[in-house]
């Protein structure tokens, strides 16, 4: 009976051997998927020191996989996540700054050169009239920067939120795979394909916030924020909040605030609180320097009239290039290119443009900073770019390392289909012979 009970646990294991083969050769492209391997072990023969055994039986069905490889791989998803959006929002700045349409230093060369011509013949109305229609459209450039600014901040916040629902739908399907995982492991069942689901979940939630893990030997993960904060602890999820511009979770009543998540989220609040507010600070500061600048120079002259010189610009000093606009009140006759003669007098008649030259002179300064905006501007692009980049490689490798411990090798499969089909077909074979013995015992009586 040895004979055939051999042949019988040698043919069933070389069949589940080849289902687990033919699972992994169905799933060779299924992204996420995590080979299997049939545990195989040899039935000992007992206290019988004459039997060479009861066969072979296939004790587990194991899934590859390496946690710590995995872990590096949802490391390398937030910086990838990070980085990838970063650089998307710096790009889409240095478009808005860099643009010719929105070019601050044209619309300086536009006033500087009424400016200059205003020297030429500084009583002239018409060139008076040119620089405050110059000015006038300095301001709106200033303007028109501004609301891009505030526009690309409305559309992180929106972005925000959008990105806050598919997180908390992520971890609601992490907590309910972990419920699930925990029942079908207590009753003895695979919960490979389960696994598989829950890591893809964790690696694409991994790109939006920075995680760590816990593994339980009841299979459930728990997972929380790189800071601490709890995302999913058991078959429980927390409920991520963006309101006011800020994040916070709240899980079973208590709320724990999140300053920076790491992943996409956290480059887009980065770069709200950091990198546009630091461009939106310069750009105001700029506006104002130009307009207190040219409006001091020009108050300390005077103009066709013999009257102390009016303001050219005006703003609200809580949104200055969000405000900056032409002096509605002022008059070409109003522009103050007449010097002072040091006693609070007129140094000439109406052509004098003594301190029309003067402002002029500001003109340097003015070019200079807005040149270092754009340039602070397009370098940190290219180094967000080059971050991204090397990001992207370096996610790359950590999914190549993982895919070379639990990925698919259609190579390996099929060889394993080639010896477990023969092996299952010897041991058919042995199963025709015990047969063939039987018969033969049989025969002889």
């Amino acid at each position: 009976m040895s004979l055939l009970l051999n042949g019988l646990s040698g043919l069933s294991a070389s069949q589940k051997v080849l289902e687990v083969a033919s699972q992994n050769i169905a799933n060779l492209n299924t992204p996420g998927y995590t080979r299997q391997d049939a545990v195989l072990m040899s039935r000992g023969g007992g206290n019988d020191r004459l039997s060479a055994g009861n066969g072979v039986e296939v004790t587990a069905i194991r899934r590859i996989a390496d946690d710590y490889r995995v872990a590096t791989l949802w490391r390398a998803s937030s910086q990838f996540g990070y980085d990838d959006r970063m650089q998307t929002l710096v790009q889409q700045v240095e478009g808005i700054v860099g643009s010719d349409e929105l070019s601050v230093n044209k619309g300086l060369d536009t006033l500087f050169a009424a400016f200059n011509a205003a020297t030429e013949a500084p009583q002239s109305i018409a060139t008076r009239q040119q620089i405050l229609a110059s000015a006038s459209a300095l301001a709106d450039r200033f303007n028109q920067l501004a609301h891009n600014l505030d526009i690309q901040q409305r559309q992180i916040d929106e972005q925000a939120v959008a990105m806050t629902a598919t997180i908390n739908s992520q971890t609601a399907s992490i907590a309910r795979l972990n419920e699930r995982i925990a029942d079908v492991q207590a009753r003895g069942g695979n919960t490979a394909q389960l696994q598989d689901q829950r890591d893809l979940a964790i690696k694409e939630l991994a790109g939006h916030m920075e995680l760590r893990t816990q593994a339980f030997p009841d299979g459930r993960v728990n997972v929380t924020l790189s800071s601490g904060q709890p995302l999913v602890l058991g078959n429980k999820s927390a409920t991520l909040d963006f309101s006011g511009g800020t994040l916070s979770l709240e899980l079973e009543g208590q709320n724990f605030p999140v300053d920076q998540p790491g992943g996409e989220m956290g480059a887009l609040l980065t770069y709200r609180d950091v990198t546009l507010a630091d461009i939106r600070g310069r750009l105001d500061t700029q506006a104002q320097d130009l307009a207190d600048q040219i409006n001091n120079q020009l108050a300390a002259g005077f103009d066709l009239n013999g009257n102390p010189g009016a303001a050219l610009f005006q703003y609200d000093p809580a949104s200055p290039s969000g405000t900056l606009e032409l002096n509605p009140a002022i008059t070409p006759e109003e522009l103050a290119f007449i010097g002072d003669d040091g006693s609070g007098n007129p140094v000439g008649g109406s052509g004098d443009n003594s301190n029309l030259l003067d402002v002029v002179a500001l003109k340097t300064g003015f070019y200079d900073n807005f040149s270092g905006l754009v340039g602070d501007i397009a370098i940190g692009s290219a180094q967000a770019q080059a971050q991204a980049d090397a990001s992207q490689s370096l996610l790359h490798d950590a999914q190549n390392q993982r895919d070379s411990v639990s990925g698919v090798n259609q190579d390996e499969e099929a060889i394993r289909l080639m010896t477990f089909t023969q092996a299952y077909q010897a041991n058919a074979k042995v199963i025709s012979t015990a047969d063939q013995v039987f018969n033969t015992l049989l025969g002889m009586f």
